[in-house]
């Protein structure tokens, strides 16, 4: 299950507490509201009661008998939450007493219900001259003091949540005030996921979150450094082998050639001094297998190390190579086009850039059957760049990737580079990156 972020988690955490705090106000808002009107409606009844009683006490001098219940209810004035009603004997009707009129709207029903008292009533008898008269109810009636309690209470919950809203956004907004250096942290580590290990997050003001920030720029400095000895190393690796091949074709070279032209300098002289044709056989089959021998020793030298790489500018090494496979390969049209003014390598990066002609080149004849080869080498201010791009049949969407274009790779990214190819039914590109500057 994903987890929510940790803003939204805090603020929930909020208003969770708040919800829990608003609740229990008006839990104990409502008990203490139904406590109070219960308590002036019991008073009020009272206070109906003692006014019924003496206004029938001042009535029995002043009216007749027979007339006292018709008159009384235009002599009472029911207390505020009570409601009094006259029952005539004679006549057998309830006669409401008027009560003064409410202007303020009244309250929910559902929260009329939760406050209000128990029911309370009193019934009087009117007794004069020794006969009962009728009765007079005194009810209670907290609708008024409902309808008060009930706006007061709107007016408390709702500056209450006006409150607790304004709490939140002034929360929101100092929380994320104080996880803004956070993000920038984030930030940070995301640009070092991504391999930009100059990337810093620099000194914060929060004194809680600088050991964190220190920590962010000290592991940058120690992966740039890391970088940095992971490049020498690659580096001198390249540099090594690159010695080892040209030791290995220098000692092919000076120590084969010649043991092979003397074995067939020998052959030859055994040939013409040989008394029978045997023995002449055998000597030519002789030279023969020296002539082999030196063409595998000549592919052998070529593949370690071109002669010229080190001697020649490489512009002219790659231009050569190209003039030689324009004639070797008559009907294929092989372009170079070389950047004016370009830095002479050293030899690694050099050999490189050959490597990748001449791999290029000989796959795209082999077996792209490819008609027009185009190849462009260039720098910017920090790389070797080299596109080399064919008119051919493409690579088979299946087809794994040749060892010699794997090696290729695997050199490339040694120095610091990449190599990316694509290829499609209308030809293959090959575009190679080298870092102008190897690190010492």
């Amino acid at each position: 299950m994903r987890r929510l972020p940790l803003i939204p988690r805090i603020l929930l955490v909020i208003l969770a507490v708040q919800a829990g705090l608003f609740a229990a106000l008006a839990a104990a808002s409502l008990n203490a509201i139904r406590r109070d009107i219960g308590t002036e409606t019991r008073l009020a009844t009272e206070t109906a009661r003692a006014l019924v009683l003496a206004t029938i006490g001042t009535m029995q001098g002043a009216a007749p008998p027979d007339r006292l219940m018709a008159a009384l209810p235009q002599r009472l004035v029911p207390p505020r939450h009570t409601r009094i009603g006259v029952l005539d004997a004679r006549t057998g009707q309830i006669t409401p007493v008027a009560a003064p009129a409410e202007t303020s709207g009244g309250a929910p029903g559902w929260f009329a219900r939760l406050v209000a008292p128990d029911p309370q009533e009193i019934r009087l008898p009117a007794v004069l001259a020794g006969r009962p008269r009728g009765f007079v109810y005194v009810v209670g009636d907290p609708t008024a003091g409902i309808a008060a309690a009930w706006r007061e209470m709107r007016t408390i919950l709702g500056l209450s949540a006006l409150a607790a809203a304004v709490q939140m956004l002034l929360i929101l907004v100092a929380v994320r005030q104080a996880l803004r250096p956070v993000a920038t942290i984030a930030a940070r580590l995301a640009d070092l996921r991504r391999g930009d290990l100059d990337a810093r997050v620099g000194t914060l003001p929060q004194r809680d979150l600088a050991p964190v920030a220190a920590g962010v720029d000290a592991l940058a400095g120690a992966l740039q450094k890391a970088q940095a000895d992971r490049a020498r190393l690659q580096r001198r690796v390249v540099s090594r082998a690159d010695q080892e091949r040209k030791a290995i074709a220098r000692d092919l070279h000076d120590e084969m050639g010649p043991c092979l032209f003397g074995l067939r300098v020998e052959a030859d002289a055994l040939r013409d001094a040989a008394p029978d044709d045997t023995i002449r056989d055998h000597a030519s089959s002789i030279a023969a297998i020296a002539d082999q021998i030196a063409r595998v020793n000549r592919s052998l030298l070529e593949d370690l190390r071109p002669v010229s790489i080190g001697q020649l500018p490489l512009a002219a090494v790659l231009a050569e190579y190209v003039d030689d496979m324009g004639r070797r390969f008559p009907r294929t049209d092989i372009r170079l086009s070389l950047a004016p003014d370009l830095p002479e390598p050293d030899e690694s990066v050099a050999l490189t850039l050959f490597r990748i002609l001449q791999e290029g080149i000989t796959n795209a004849l082999r077996h792209a059957d490819a008609r027009h080869i185009d190849i462009r080498l260039w720098t910017d201010p920090a790389h070797w760049r080299m596109i080399l791009a064919d008119d051919g049949k493409g690579l088979d969407p299946d087809s794994r990737e040749g060892t010699g274009l794997t090696g290729m790779r695997e050199r490339i990214t040694l120095l610091g580079g990449r190599m990316s190819l694509s290829s499609d039914g209308t030809g293959t590109a090959i575009e190679a990156i080298l870092p102008l500057s190897q690190p010492l």
